[in-house]
């Protein structure tokens, strides 16, 4: 059975090289969402980034990871990166070959402006265990191909759920750390890894992100309003082609105002012992000075060869255009997590939140968060040891430049 496995996932592999080097003609055209990627450039170079970063206050959460618990469960204050959109630093660029050919590159890193680090994980009261340090793109390090015939991105790269999330995501993608799309859904911050063994895939094992994976092919098409996505990454273990590697698919369709999209992955450990499986389906509509969005998403993780961890995030909300200047978004989620077995406790989280953003230009804007959170059940299913208030609250003021 492992040799057919190993088979399937090395037929798959093939496929996908195939079509990069039959096609020569292959792509990268890094759909580049307002959160996520560059403008695409050719016979430039062009720099680009965010700079994100506000004034939060909380009750009961912590300040450098946001959904994690206060130390005491007291309130906490200080200055918060990427909470209306994620900070980062980036060179793209590319050259036009022609004949509907370009060959383009993509170089990403995170920024942090309140200590001006690429590493979220410095300082006190901070992850020193996570491995994203020596990793100067880490958001995205590639270089790929535009061509007639599709297009091809090869590097490290975001997964397929990420690519989808921000058009179906309840308030846009906003708040990484916070929102349960872009924790769970899109695996940026599961609470799952607890060590290199339970770590699916392959890029930042330390701090339990599988949002972005090293290694990796990615086929993208479009049909008519149908963009079509194939993804895998290799795990590079000598003699195995399926550990440590991953298959991604993921399908969207936009026309007249309505985008519906879903996306599956499929991850394996570096033993080849154990499995993560996450899909999400969702839409968004848009309807005048009014849009509505909405997802379900569900992840089955094996913890060990007997013992699963089921997460699923239902997400709904709206943005309003109440002028030209003026964003009102407000979204709700909830997150329920359960263990084969009853192995341990369920838990849930409730969690509503809301922005207002003023936009000075097309780069500039104030944002005022606002978020209530209700926790259910054994919270320390998703942070750890420690435990959170039943429920917590926070605020946020802050700035967001686009370079």
């Amino acid at each position: 059975m492992g040799r057919i496995m190993n088979f399937k996932k090395s037929t798959f592999a093939l496929a996908i090289i195939s079509l990069s080097t039959a096609v020569s003609h292959l792509v990268f055209a890094q759909e580049i969402s307002q959160n996520n990627a560059p403008p695409v450039v050719t016979n430039a170079v062009t720099i680009y980034g965010v700079v994100d970063l506000g004034t939060r206050y909380s009750e009961g959460l912590g300040i450098s990871a946001t959904s994690s618990p206060s130390a005491t469960n007291g309130s906490t204050s200080g200055l918060a990166n990427g909470v209306d959109r994620s900070g980062r630093f980036g060179i793209t660029g590319g050259e036009d070959l022609g004949g509907g050919y370009q060959a383009l590159f993509t170089l990403e890193g995170d920024l942090y402006a309140n200590t001006g680090s690429v590493n979220p994980n410095l300082g006190a009261g901070k992850d020193a265990s996570a491995t994203t340090a020596n990793k100067l793109f880490e958001r995205q390090a590639t270089i790929g191909l535009v061509t007639p015939f599709g297009r091809v991105v090869l590097g490290r790269q975001q997964n397929a759920a990420r690519d989808v999330i921000d058009d179906i995501d309840a308030i846009g993608g906003r708040f990484t750390a916070f929102n349960p799309n872009l924790q769970f859904t899109s695996l940026n911050s599961a609470s799952l890894v607890s060590s290199a063994a339970t770590y699916y895939g392959v890029g930042n094992a330390g701090n339990d992100s599988m949002q972005r994976q090293d290694n990796a092919i990615k086929y993208i098409k479009d049909i008519g309003p149908v963009t079509a996505t194939l993804v895998y990454s290799f795990g590079g273990v000598s003699g195995s082609s399926a550990a440590g590697s991953s298959e991604q698919g993921a399908l969207t369709y936009h026309d007249n105002g309505l985008v519906l999209s879903a996306a599956y992955l499929d991850l394996n450990n570096i033993n080849d012992t154990l499995k993560l499986t996450d899909y999400t389906v969702g839409g968004r509509y848009t309807l005048g000075d009014w849009q509505i969005a909405g997802n379900y998403s569900s992840s089955t993780a094996d913890r060990t060869t007997s013992t699963q961890i089921k997460t699923n995030v239902a997400s709904i909300g709206t943005t309003y255009a109440a002028t030209s200047a003026i964003d009102l978004t407000l979204g709700y989620y909830n997150v329920d997590r359960s263990w084969s077995a009853n192995a341990k406790p369920e838990a849930n989280i409730k969690r509503v939140i809301g922005f207002a953003e003023y936009k000075f230009s097309k780069k500039t804007l104030v944002f005022l968060e606002v978020d209530h959170n209700k926790w259910g059940g054994d919270p320390t299913q998703f942070q750890g040891a420690a435990t959170n208030k039943a429920s917590t609250t926070g605020l946020t003021l802050g700035i967001d430049y686009k370079i």
